[in-house]
């Protein structure tokens, strides 16, 4: 059985796809990468796990409309062509990931063994773009001929379900970092100076932690950096990451002895501040833009708090679905009800640093509940 991972965008932006990677390579399955992955290290250390990579035209994010268009078009392309070379057999599987992949190559599910996964949710109306580079696309016939579909969270698995009227439920693979554990026993000594330098900045003071992007609208982080001034002078709040201009415009306005900016560094070395931090960070507000700008912040599937877990770290944040069952189940964390203040933000600190043994506890038990490889196996049929 051949696995071929296709993605129109650069992998690096993407840590559950490298997990899935790594997951795959490690269950001996024969897997191909289509696309880009410009992390070089990354590459080689996925390489040696017997990863195969097939360069295709990069797309570029940052690009003019037109140059998008032409990458898009010319990824697609070549995709169907290497594709097409290939002799595949029909237990091949073709693993679609994002949903502008699936705009552009969902045609292929009438052909061959496809699966979707298509991350984020996004509404199932094709744009002028994806309808000028597939013109025939039906969404719903190309998610009812796929043969399994994979959604990153349970919400967003039944509105999948409910909007392309499937007759199950597609499989669920949950954010969870596969992380390499090898990479954390043997850090680069100019990566290891660099965060024992940061971490030297709050040595000895319990760090509150927010990792990961910065978005102005949907990741507010103003009503946090102010709580600091409320806690003891034992609690310090860290912002690393990178993101729009807004990480630059926090910076500006909070930076001080005890609230920290650290840039983002490389993962999985990130992962090293986040076994220093107290208490993790989640931030995720719905945008009146449209519904999947909603539905994807309140049925929120983060890395992060696998990454927090992992280490025992207990996690604060806005009360969304998404957080607020998983932190009832297992006491790892607490929800800040609306309005939003620095005032209740600091009065969760503290109730959490109160009973830290116990949300301790719940962010391990939270981080030992799903098996990723086990989730894998069921999706691919091992």
């Amino acid at each position: 059985m051949r696995i071929y991972i296709v993605l129109k965008e650069d992998i690096i932006k993407f840590p559950p796809v490298q997990s899935l990677l790594r997951i795959l390579a490690g269950l001996n399955m024969e897997v191909y990468h289509v696309g880009s992955f410009s992390d070089a290290e990354g590459k080689a250390d996925l390489k040696k796990m017997g990863v195969n990579f097939i360069e295709a035209p990069y797309y570029d994010i940052h690009a003019g409309k037109l140059t998008k268009l032409r990458s898009q078009f010319s990824f697609k392309r070549f995709v169907k062509s290497y594709l097409g070379r290939q002799n595949l057999d029909k237990d091949d599987l073709i693993w679609l990931i994002q949903t502008e992949t699936i705009y552009l190559l969902g045609s292929l599910a009438k052909r061959y063994n496809v699966l979707l996964h298509p991350l984020e949710f996004k509404v199932p109306k094709v744009g002028l773009r994806y309808r000028l580079l597939s013109p025939t696309i039906n969404l719903k016939a190309v998610y009812r001929n796929a043969s399994k579909i994979v959604c990153c969270e349970y919400n967003r698995a039944h509105i999948t379900k409910g909007l392309f009227s499937l007759d199950t439920l597609p499989y669920i693979l949950p954010n969870k970092p596969y992380i390499d554990e090898r990479a954390l026993q043997n850090v680069p000594e100019k990566i290891a100076a660099e965060v024992d330098s940061y971490c030297s900045k709050w040595r000895g003071r319990k760090a509150i932690l927010y990792q990961g992007i910065f978005y102005s609208n949907e990741r507010k982080l103003e009503e946090f950096c102010e709580a600091i001034n409320l806690l003891p002078e034992e609690f310090v709040l860290l912002a690393m990451g990178s993101g729009d201009s807004s990480y630059d415009e926090l910076k500006r306005r909070y930076e001080s002895a005890r609230v920290i900016f650290l840039p983002f560094i490389k993962p999985p070395y990130h992962l090293l501040v986040t076994q220093a931090a107290h208490i993790g960070v989640l931030s995720y507000f719905p945008l009146p833009k449209d519904y999947g700008s909603v539905i994807n912040p309140i049925y929120c599937a983060p890395n992060k708090i696998f990454e927090y877990s992992k280490y025992g770290k207990p996690m604060v944040s806005n009360d969304i679905p998404g957080l607020h069952y998983i932190f009832r189940e297992y006491g790892c964390g607490e929800c800040i009800s609306y309005p939003i203040t620095a005032s209740k933000i600091a009065d969760a600190i503290l109730k959490i640093d109160a009973s830290y043994a116990a949300y301790s506890s719940g962010a391990l038990s939270l981080y030992e509940s799903e098996d990723m490889v086990a989730r894998v196996k069921d999706i691919i049929g091992l």
